[in-house]
């Protein structure tokens, strides 16, 4: 197995010139040339990144978790798809230890193995495990809260941010999370979030591997709205921007989309309404824009900051309806703040026999 290098901790940019970060690690100008600075992803999967503009996401529903309210944590599967033909073309599978899944989700540590399903039929009604046994083409690796102790707090640190780093191929099973990090030569791709994660726009900033092992080019910023999720889910789509980024506004606001728009759909039909309502189970579109001219490991990235969106802000509990303590706790919405997530809650039933906001006591999920 390949020498393994350090995890490096997030970018501090210095406005207009190339930046030198942890174990050597450096930020430079963008590459829009539409072809990979250094191709680590087999041609058949930078072939079908090149050829796919519109991409949707279907997170599988986990009934354990569902009829458990949460209790039994399940590991994510996610069925992505051609939007224009419907043509199953990967599915990313989370690894993660069970125990530190249960205790810490969704800010746990994981590993999301990306494979290739262009030309297989049935797919979708693949169980985990077969998956599992399909050769991997990338594997997201994310730190999580056992080390990054800050995650899901007010942003101050670099130990308050989340990411994820984005590797070529297979990662071995022994291996720990948090070991390779961008450092690492196989990585194509990493993301972080800026000082303060954003302020009151969530905010996910997203780096692109150049010429050099650990050097990488400042590409993209994801963006979402302030409030969102709950059950403002039934009512209207969430769109989150992915806006070109240089070194000189990795920590400015941009909002523009002209890369790419992911967003969280809304539900269709009844069926799809109450399985909204009460599982966590998700579909996103991402919709590239051709004229931004991104080479198939850019794409790869951008998708894995969509899972990251996914993890970050949309499993924050187990849908909008929840039971706890005889009552029926309904989540309106979430609005964010630094990195901080803060639910409004009404509470049915129990002592109080009606609605209203939940005492403070309650707010903390």
């Amino acid at each position: 197995m390949t020498e393994m290098q350090p995890a490096s901790e997030a970018p501090v940019v210095v406005m207009g010139t190339p930046i030198e970060f942890g174990d050597g690690l450096k930020v430079i100008s963008p590459n829009l040339t539409g072809t990979d600075v250094v191709p680590l992803i087999d041609g058949e999967t930078a072939g079908i990144l090149q050829a796919v503009n519109s991409f949707t996401i279907k997170q599988r529903i986990r009934w354990g978790e569902a009829l458990t309210q949460g209790c039994i944590e399940q590991s994510n599967v996610y069925d992505i798809y051609d939007s224009e033909n419907g043509n199953h073309i990967f599915v990313a599978v989370e690894r993660s230890e069970n125990c530190t899944r249960c205790c810490c989700a969704p800010h746990h540590s994981l590993f999301v193995e990306i494979k290739k399903t262009a030309g297989m039929q049935g797919v979708a009604g693949l169980p985990r495990d077969t998956l599992m046994g399909l050769a991997t083409s990338m594997t997201m690796e994310r730190v999580g809260c056992m080390t990054k102790l800050g995650l899901g707090c007010c942003i101050c640190h670099d130990s308050c941010k989340d990411g994820f780093a984005l590797h070529a191929g297979p990662v071995d099973e022994g291996v720990p999370v948090g070991s390779l990090g961008p450092g690492y030569e196989k990585c194509i791709g990493h993301a972080t979030q800026p000082g303060c994660g954003g302020t009151f726009t969530p905010t996910i900033s997203i780096m692109d591997r150049g010429a050099g092992q650990g050097e990488f080019a400042a590409l993209a910023k994801v963006e979402g709205p302030c409030a969102f999720g709950g059950c403002s889910e039934l009512c209207c789509d969430s769109e989150w921007k992915v806006s070109k980024m240089t070194p000189e506004t990795f920590e400015q606001k941009i909002g523009l989309g002209d890369m790419a728009i992911i967003t969280k759909k809304k539900p269709q039909g009844l069926a799809a309404a109450a399985t909204e309502a009460f599982t966590d189970s998700d579909t996103y579109t991402m919709e590239f824009n051709p004229g931004a001219n991104l080479a198939p490991q850019q794409k790869a990235t951008m998708i894995a900051s969509l899972l990251l969106v996914d993890y970050m802000f949309f499993e924050q509990d187990n849908g909008m309806c929840k039971c706890e303590n005889g009552k029926v706790k309904i989540t309106l919405c979430e609005t964010y703040c630094c990195g901080c997530l803060c639910p409004w809650n009404i509470t049915l039933g129990g002592e109080q026999g009606g609605g209203g906001a939940p005492p403070s006591t309650e707010m903390s999920r």
